[in-house]
């Protein structure tokens, strides 16, 4: 991952296209964008890494190299071949039009809701340790269905507007 990009600090998050967003719309290639955040790596290497066939990997790398998502960092010839090593250009995301999944009613949704009571600094702490919880799932190999994770955090203020934080049950 990018030094400018940091986990928990949305206001890191790369700033991304319309047309971005639609290419990161695969739980494959958000797996193939953890991938490659650490040292550049081939489309075979990816493959193995994700235990996915090398074909199916190198489309998908070639979509996310195509619409800016990756770099290309080097090429070295090996056995006669061009191997192509790239790197992702972050992992964590903004776009103006992200504006949740729209779960259909026939999908199976999970809702949790909760309060919490955080300074500024306890609610940094707290998108730190969730975007770090969802990235160590987004970059493993995993196998099954695919999931939508949405999560909203908002602040809350006392119904006068004081914004106090404890809900009303303090003065």
């Amino acid at each position: 991952m990018r030094d400018n990009l940091v986990p928990g600090k949305p206001e890191s998050a790369l700033p991304i296209s319309g047309e971005q967003e639609k290419l990161l719309q695969s739980a494959l290639r958000i797996k193939i964008m953890h991938a490659l955040a650490g040292d550049p790596l081939t489309s075979k290497q990816v493959a193995e890494k994700l235990g996915k066939t090398p074909g199916n990997i190198h489309y998908h790398i070639q979509k996310l190299f195509e619409g800016g998502l990756l770099e290309l960092v080097r090429t070295e010839a090996a056995g006669g071949i061009m191997q192509k090593f790239y790197r992702s250009k972050a992992t964590w995301f903004r776009s103006p039009s992200f504006s949740g999944f729209g779960f259909r009613k026939e999908d199976t949704v999970e809702h949790f809701t909760t309060r919490l009571s955080l300074s500024e600094e306890e609610l940094a702490l707290f998108r730190q340790e969730v975007m770090r919880l969802i990235g160590q799932w987004e970059a493993k190999a995993t196998h099954g269905e695919e999931y939508g994770v949405e999560m909203i955090i908002g602040q809350l203020l006392h119904p006068s507007g004081d914004g106090n934080g404890n809900g009303g049950d303090q003065p």
